[in-house]
């Protein structure tokens, strides 16, 4: 196998173009940059068309495996030059591989199958955000993150790197307000709506299971159409001068209380 060298390289142009939300769109498929998430895109059974490979910067054996894994799978192995890689890839500092993955389109569904909770949020901006998200909806053993009106890419490269390769076993789902609040009246969850003007304290909340917290987007929040879904709107307290979290951080907050009102199983792994 030759060493491309070239940026200029037709493979490479192809894949450089998946930074381009339309190009993802259209082809169905997102980079993951870093052995960790070519790593997680493999455990979590991720369909991985190619393997971008910088054979210099390979210091592991696990990385070598991966790169076996992913070929014995079906995957094409691309081996370009660090200077190829780096113009692929999103973040500063060199990666050894990454790849390219078929994206995941997930449905509602129709009926409660065990979900403890899920997230849902309204027209969110930052993929940073997004992908911060779906892997704490992961890490609390979420189902997964509802997103309605016109949101983020969760295919972006931020949101997926954000998400530490949560995005390929989490469900993530795309749907119109109109069709998600019909959806909340047939599924019959408790909806719990975040705000720093709610009613509860979200440590005094009732969280039935299945339980979809709500937000609103960074900027203004629950809209009245939004608050009027919620069967609680709960507050999270603020001891300092600043009246509100950032978007992620009170999710979190209030799924890990959704977690310690319903423990169920013990931790599948320790938290790093």
């Amino acid at each position: 196998m030759s060493l491309i060298t070239s940026r200029a390289n037709a493979q490479v142009k192809a894949i450089r173009a998946l930074r381009n939300k339309r190009e993802r769109d259209r082809s169905g498929l997102l980079f993951a940059g870093g052995p960790r998430l070519v790593g997680e895109a493999l455990r979590q059974g991720a369909q991985i068309e190619t393997v971008v490979v910088v054979p210099e910067r390979l210091r592991v054996q696990t990385e070598r495996d991966a790169i076996g894994a992913a070929r014995a799978q079906g995957a094409a192995v691309l081996e370009v030059s660090g200077d190829v890689y780096d113009s692929l890839a999103f973040r500063g500092e060199p990666e050894s591989m990454g790849a390219v993955v078929r994206q995941r389109h997930d449905m509602l569904p129709e009926t409660p199958a065990g979900e403890l909770s899920w997230v849902a949020v309204h027209e969110i901006q930052h993929p940073g955000n997004l992908g911060t998200l779906i892997r704490t909806s992961d890490a609390a053993g979420g189902a997964g993150v509802i997103l309605t009106g016109t949101s983020t890419d969760p295919y972006h490269p931020i949101c997926v790197r954000g998400s530490l390769g949560a995005v390929f076993c989490q469900r993530v789902v795309q749907t119109t307000q109109e069709e998600f609040a019909v959806w909340l009246k047939h599924y019959g969850a408790t909806v719990v709506g975040t705000s720093p003007a709610g009613g509860i304290d979200y440590r005094e909340a009732v969280y039935r299971p299945p339980v979809v917290v709500l937000s609103g987007n960074e900027r203004i929040g629950l809209s009245d159409d939004q608050l009027a879904l919620c069967d609680q709107v709960v507050r999270i307290p603020m001891y300092g001068a600043v009246d509100s979290l950032n978007l992620s951080v009170a999710t979190a907050l209030v799924l890990y209380e959704v977690r310690r009102a319903n423990p169920g199983d013990r931790p599948a792994i320790a938290a790093r």
